[in-house]
């Protein structure tokens, strides 16, 4: 038997429902990889701050007697902080690739109602969404509270590092946690770009981009289909 005639018993062989699933284990796979590598994270953070507390609780003049150790800690901290984010950013970016994978494949191959899409039909939009109630639920996006959260620690480390390092220059504290916090969202724009971007991109230039509008006028996320 040739190449050719593997290639389409192959093809035959997979099914529709199959290809469908292997879509929907792809995206979980993805999902469940994503929670396991959080983990290290959350680790590497608490380790961090355990080391402040240490210093802390140790000695009241820390900042003066420990000041190197607080700035080793700071950078370390602003560096992880900054990564998780960037983990937090590139799973979001793949979730919503694979969620509009699967959108596109029920409505165009399947060819499914609307009504039958599973990953684009809401059972009742309204139901516990409550953002005021303490006991229901809101539709809040738990991956944009991740992205959101990641951000706030890079900012604390990367402004109290600067806040460190230009203190001998300036005096006032207002203006000091001011222009720390300025000179930090400044900086991981600029790691964002240089780094992120240029270094740690996944490398998909050789899938096919099929295009698919994934955009806040799309048909996928007016449904709320990507806040997740």
């Amino acid at each position: 038997m040739e190449q050719n005639d593997i290639n389409v018993a192959d093809r035959e062989i997979l099914t529709l429902k199959d290809k469908y699933e292997i879509l929907i284990k792809a995206r979980n796979f993805h999902y469940e990889n994503f929670n396991k590598r959080m983990a290290y994270f959350y680790v590497m953070i608490g380790s961090i701050i355990l080391g402040f507390s240490y210093i802390i609780s140790k000695d009241s003049n820390y900042s003066k007697n420990y000041e190197k150790e607080i700035l080793i800690l700071t950078v370390i901290g602003f560096i992880i902080s900054l990564l998780w984010h960037w983990a937090n950013k590139g799973y979001y970016y793949w979730n919503i690739n694979f969620i509009t994978l699967i959108n596109h494949y029920e409505k165009n191959i399947l060819k499914l109602k609307e009504s039958e899409r599973l990953y684009f039909v809401f059972a009742n939009k309204t139901v516990q969404n409550n953002y005021l109630n303490p006991l229901e639920g809101a539709n809040i996006s738990t991956s944009k509270i991740s992205i959101i959260l990641s951000y706030l620690f890079a900012l604390f480390f990367g402004s109290y590092g600067f806040t460190q390092i230009l203190a001998d220059c300036i005096t006032c504290s207002i203006v000091l946690i001011s222009v720390g916090a300025v000179s930090t969202v400044f900086l991981i724009g600029l790691l964002s770009l240089a780094i992120a971007k240029t270094m740690l991109a996944s490398n998909h230039k050789h899938f096919p981009d099929l295009k698919i509008d994934s955009t806040k006028e799309s048909e996928y996320s007016d449904n709320n289909n990507f806040k997740t």
